[in-house]
């Protein structure tokens, strides 16, 4: 929290170690519903859209529940110019890869598990960047 009562700071927050294990989970998560969605497809649902099939709606409701705090994730992972946020993705991105290629080694596996491993080399990378940037900008020390 910041100095005036009830703010939040987000500054603050980015340089907490928490993100670590928030992308691993939040990121394992996703992968799993993914996986699961790619091995038991889809069925037509109610209103004609595409619903998990009979044996995966567990991983439908996690890959429903987990889309957007994954989301904020990656992209706080992608903008932050902190490393926890960064780290959290490459852990998090790098467990769902390995658990994708282990579900299977169908083309649908293999993209989810590419996307993963994208995401994390890209977050240190870009994190990595952004840091060496905003030092490169800083004035020197007198």
């Amino acid at each position: 929290m910041s100095s005036s009562k009830g703010s939040f700071d987000v500054e603050e927050s980015w340089s907490k170690w928490w993100w670590v294990p928030l992308g691993l989970v939040v990121m394992l998560a996703v992968s799993w519903g993914v996986a699961g969605l790619v091995e038991g497809g889809c069925e037509r649902g109610p209103r004609g859209g595409c619903v998990a099939a009979d044996g995966y709606k567990g991983h439908g409701w996690v890959l429903f529940l987990m889309a957007t705090p994954c989301f904020i994730v990656v992209i706080m992972g992608l903008v932050a110019d902190r490393w926890p946020p960064a780290l959290g993705v490459a852990v998090g991105g790098t467990a769902g890869g390995l658990y994708a290629l282990t579900q299977g080694r169908t083309e649908p596996h293999v993209v989810t598990a590419v996307v993963s491993f994208v995401l994390a080399v890209a977050a240190p990378a870009v994190s990595w960047h952004r840091q060496r940037g905003t030092h490169a900008a800083a004035p020197p020390d007198a």
